[in-house]
């Protein structure tokens, strides 16, 4: 997302998220195409107003770059109990009404 702002000549605000992260990164296992939903996200993170402040970065950008260049929310899949195929697309792919009920 930064690259992809600073390429188009804007302010991505991110340098400084960015420069706190760690240098070692979780591979990412799985990624939902999410673009047409995320205006329903943002008001859902917004909702949270103890929890998110409305001038971070990531809020900032504009959502039609986004939905270009990142159009996906990424996860780790950090433990499954059921098989799991890598990469997945769909975070209940596996989960049957079967399989949910723990009787």
């Amino acid at each position: 997302m930064h690259d992809a702002l600073t390429v188009r000549g804007l302010d991505s605000g991110m340098a400084e998220v960015l420069a706190e992260l760690p240098d070692t990164r979780t591979p990412v296992t799985t990624r939902i195409h999410c673009a047409d939903h995320f205006d329903i996200r943002d008001r859902a993170l917004l909702a949270h107003e103890t929890q998110v402040d409305p001038d971070h970065p990531f809020l900032r950008h504009p959502r039609d770059v986004e939905r270009e260049v990142w159009p996906t929310e990424d996860y780790v899949l950090a433990r499954s109990l059921i098989p799991a195929d890598l990469p997945e697309d769909d975070l209940f792919a596996g989960i049957t009404a079967a399989a949910a009920d723990p009787a």
